[in-house]
């Protein structure tokens, strides 16, 4: 979830703001084959709640930098704040700089050259590329371009952007912020850091929103794909109702901080 809203983000950040009205944004979205499903997203001055195609959901408060991460599978949901993201970054920095794993790095070094290559692979220091692809479509009634994203060998996005949908002014700052601290989280990770901040840079060439975009991904054997194509877009205000979890939905600890616990 954090990669796919650190690429949402970035590619926000490519747009040029104009003073705009506040968007509800409807979807239609498909999962692995599966039947398509409608999904809302929104876009305010002061808040922003994007949906993805595996059920899962995003709120961002801009004024104060918190996520609330939704799982509608599990009925359950977290909170993301800024100190959690320097929390992580921090301990990203440790586990990368600790003994254990520069022993496993000088090992690597000593592995014949194909083999270091296919691992450097699976740890996201592959191929990566952001090419527009000289094409254009017209998706709910506004024109895009269209693109693609290439993460190595393990992961393609197609992606068709448009300059006809301007987000909220006030949203620039505040997803500035939220993907420069996930960038800042991902340059701790290692071989996978330098693959990440290409992108980041390259995608600052996508310059608009995404109304359509499919992606295909394969690692260790696992293979799944999801779209997500906008089919309506409504201006006006936005019912407050939209920034809330849920009723009967369960708080569980944030992950992705359970997981850098010591055991």
């Amino acid at each position: 979830m954090a990669f796919r809203m650190y690429f949402v983000a970035a590619g926000l950040l490519a747009a040029l703001p104009a003073g705009a009205d506040d968007l509800t944004i409807v979807s239609k979205m498909t999962r692995d084959g599966g039947e398509p499903t409608t999904a809302t997203s929104y876009l305010s001055s002061d808040h922003a709640r994007m949906v993805q195609p595996d059920g899962q959901e995003a709120i961002l408060d801009l004024k104060t930098g918190q996520t609330t991460v939704i799982d509608g599978r599990k009925k359950e949901y977290f909170v993301v704040t800024r100190q959690d993201m320097d929390q992580m970054k921090a301990k990203l920095e440790q586990t990368m700089n600790s003994p254990e794993m520069k022993r496993a790095q000088e090992q690597m070094k000593n592995l014949p050259p194909e083999v270091q290559k296919k691992m450097q692979g699976m740890m996201g220091g592959g191929t990566f590329d952001v090419k527009k692809m000289g094409t254009t479509r017209k998706v709910a009634g506004y024109n895009c371009d269209n693109w693609t994203i290439t993460l190595g060998q393990f992961s393609k996005t197609e992606q068709c952007v448009t300059t006809e949908l301007p987000v909220p002014v006030q949203s620039w700052d505040a997803y500035r912020g939220f993907a420069e601290g996930m960038r800042g989280m991902m340059a701790s990770m290692g071989p996978m850091a330098k693959g990440m901040a290409e992108i980041a840079e390259k995608m600052k060439e996508m310059r608009g929103y995404p109304l359509a975009s499919a992606t295909s991904a394969s690692f260790m054997g696992r293979s799944s794909s999801s779209s997500s194509e906008v089919v309506e877009v409504k201006k006006g205000p936005i019912p407050a109702s939209a920034w809330e979890v849920p009723a009967g939905y369960r708080k569980v600890d944030n992950p992705m901080l359970k997981a850098m616990a010591p055991h």
